[in-house]
């Protein structure tokens, strides 16, 4: 787990001294740096989770370059029940820079110097004549992070190369990093938008009396179970998807526990131990979905931890109903107990999309007491 982290914090710091290497570029379309602006007169950005505009010239969306930009955008989101693109992508050309697209909450410019069209023209001189020497004279540089341009809480990506093929180089080879800043800033603000009532206070006062954890339980959030090792929360509105939350823990005994076999059993454990799929009926409970869906796993750093993020389908063990959930197994040092957490949703024949991501917004709000 030590090596692990190591590496991760390798990743981290290289990726923090790339963003300050690539400092100078600006976005004015004119060739000259931009004036800092006082972000208290700026509205704030406006758009759908998940939603991103892509400016660049039209016509070469449509070839090589806006090809592998369809491929690091629209790649299908792992683990849902059906096909979904990682994100809603909306393609214009600077021309129609209107004042709807400037305050897009996520926005991305494509630059590359090949291509003497007005839209390549302005894109080009995004770039002062320091910045231009320094992306020839560089290959590797194929991208730029910068906020709040147009509106308060805004992300803007550049993404330059020399040549229409140098960028879709490093695209290709490049593209979870590019995911990773948009879904990163998708879940902080999920995280920051998170409202808690009177009620689900009283609801996290409860769990975290009988559990000693800390987790943002929303409003309209009610507690379904508590015990002395799990906890189950959710929102059950008249109409709309159904969200849960779910905690358990467990003395920690070896690494094998975080063998993706492993993890399946214990959810599988916790489903029909805890997680009825209908009150009525003692024999429904919950299971993941194996046979025509296989899990998807992968390992992240969530609070400074070795976690196994899990993604996948589950349904119950009479097919009444099923959904999707992400999950975190993890060790915590002090106390020496395995955590598994996971938010799971109901919302029959629509995306899940942005509800997932919502769920993995929630679950990294948790802390042990």
């Amino acid at each position: 787990m030590k090596k692990f982290l190591a590496l991760i914090a390798l990743c981290i710091l290289a990726s923090c001294v790339g963003e300050k290497e690539q400092s100078e570029v600006t976005t004015d379309g004119e060739g000259k740096a931009q004036k800092t602006k006082n972000k208290s007169f700026l509205p704030d950005a406006a758009g759908e989770t998940g939603e991103i505009v892509i400016v660049m010239n039209k016509k070469k969306f449509d070839k090589k370059l806006g090809e592998a930009i369809k491929a690091v955008f629209r790649e299908t989101v792992p683990g849902l029940t059906r096909p979904e693109p990682m994100f809603t992508i909306r393609v214009i050309e600077p021309s129609e820079m209107n004042r709807i697209f400037k305050v897009a909450r996520n926005l991305v410019y494509v630059i590359s110097y090949e291509g003497r069209s007005a839209a390549d023209q302005w894109l080009q001189n995004t770039f002062s004549e320091v910045s231009r020497d320094r992306i020839f004279s560089n290959p590797d540089l194929f991208m730029q992070t910068s906020e709040d341009q147009y509106a308060k809480g805004q992300k803007i990506l550049q993404l330059f190369g020399t040549d229409d093929d140098a960028l879709i180089k490093n695209l290709n080879k490049n593209s979870k990093i590019v995911q990773n800043y948009f879904n990163i800033a998708e879940k902080e603000r999920l995280s920051k938008s998170i409202r808690m009532s009177s009620e689900s206070r009283v609801v996290l006062r409860k769990v975290n009396d009988k559990l000693g954890v800390n987790i943002k339980i929303p409003s309209g959030y009610e507690l379904a179970m508590l015990e002395d090792d799990f906890a189950w929360v959710r929102a059950l509105p008249a109409v709309g998807p159904s969200k849960n939350l779910v905690i358990y823990s467990k003395p920690y005994t070896s690494e094998s526990e975080f063998e993706q076999e492993n993890i399946i059993k214990l959810r599988n454990e916790i489903g029909k131990q805890y997680i009825f799929g209908d009150p009525e009926n003692p024999e429904s409970f919950m299971t993941t979905e194996t046979k025509y869906m296989e899990p998807v796993f992968r390992n992240i750093n969530f609070n400074n931890q070795y976690t196994v993020e899990m993604k996948g389908a589950w349904k119950t063990n009479n097919f009444s109903v099923g959904g999707t959930f992400v999950s975190y197994t993890f060790v915590d040092d002090d106390s020496k107990r395995l955590y598994y957490i996971e938010g799971f949703v109901i919302h029959p024949s629509e995306d899940h999309r942005e509800l997932i991501r919502e769920m993995e917004s929630l679950l990294t709000t948790f802390r042990v007491s």
